[in-house]
């Protein structure tokens, strides 16, 4: 799911499912399925957050070696 974080409350129904949202406005980023973020984006109440890279093992730990 893609995250943004939305600046105003936001109401969203689906164009493809019967489904709606109901967003609240908050300053942390929610996840969401992208058709709706799209949409928050464009009406210029979201902004979309990057997701974040997953962290990597350290050398030799990939191997099993302690």
């Amino acid at each position: 799911m893609a995250k943004a974080v939305f600046h105003q409350d936001f109401n969203y129904s689906s164009r493809k499912r019967n489904v709606g949202w109901g967003i609240k406005a908050s300053e942390e980023p929610q996840a969401l399925p992208e058709e709706v973020i799209a949409a928050g984006v464009a009406a210029g109440v979201a902004t979309r957050v990057s997701p974040r890279k997953a962290k990597t093992a350290k050398k030799g730990q990939e191997a099993g070696v302690n």
